[in-house]
């Protein structure tokens, strides 16, 4: 465990209701996101943290959302 996920621990907690993360999701987004969340995904997997005020999750859940999101922006 690296230093900065340790301080993390120490503000939030313990992970909760953890999910294990594919390694297909990990490829998927190689490249696209930091390598280093992508080596927390591997490690620890999409949980929540703080009583469940913080997440990692999978970005896939949410295209269709961030889609809608951006319809019609610069970004889309």
């Amino acid at each position: 465990m690296d230093e900065i996920y340790s301080l993390f621990l120490e503000e939030m907690g313990e992970p909760m209701f953890r999910q294990e993360v594919p390694l297909s999701s990990i490829e998927r987004y190689r490249g696209k996101l930091p390598k280093k969340l992508l080596e927390y995904w591997a490690e620890h997997g999409w949980c929540g943290y703080g009583d469940g005020i913080f997440w990692t999750v999978n970005p896939q859940d949410y295209e269709g959302v961030a889609a809608s999101f951006i319809e019609g922006t610069p970004l889309e």
